[in-house]
């Protein structure tokens, strides 16, 4: 379905469904959000069997992926953001947003009127427009679900733990 956020008077539906998929900007930017923060909750799986110098290393790594992706996270809830407007709202939809740039004035208007719902921050907005994707299928229709299922099946082994060291 979608989400409808009334912005300045407006209406404005909120959904993660083709346009979303085919914008390749936002699904990179998600990916590197999900990875960059995902390492951190498997921590002991990759970095069992280490001796303590490469733990500390891999862990050194994590927490430095965990943080740029928090230094990041207004860039990644704009673009997250964006890609939830294309559906009913892109150049395919009624052109009212058009670009990043017009996504950003919504978000910051959104954040002038302090709705309802209570997204005033990025972080709220970025887990707002991610409970969307699961409510659409997002990850489903992509087809990432099937691929986090498939790797999280999947111990992380020598080769994880060794790219992990190179990061």
């Amino acid at each position: 379905m979608y989400k409808v956020l009334t912005i300045g008077g407006k209406d404005y539906k909120l959904e993660y469904s083709i346009e979303a998929a085919l914008y390749k900007d936002g699904i990179d930017r998600l990916i590197e959000f999900i990875s960059g923060t995902v390492g951190v909750q498997s921590e002991k799986e990759i970095t069992k069997g280490l001796d303590s110098e490469k733990k500390a290393l891999v862990i050194k790594q994590l927490v430095e992926n965990l943080k740029n992706e928090v230094l990041g996270l207004p860039n990644t809830a704009l673009e997250i953001f964006y890609m939830g407007l294309l559906e009913h709202h892109g150049q395919d939809a009624d052109a009212t947003i058009l670009s990043r740039k017009d996504a950003k004035h919504l978000i910051s208007q959104l954040f002038e009127e302090q709705p309802e719902d209570g997204i005033k921050d990025f972080a709220t907005l970025l887990s707002v427009c991610m409970d969307q994707m699961g409510e659409d299928g997002f990850f489903k229709k992509m087809g990432l679900e099937k691929i986090a299922g498939q790797n999280a099946d999947a111990k992380p082994n020598r080769a994880a733990r060794r790219a992990a060291l190179k990061q």
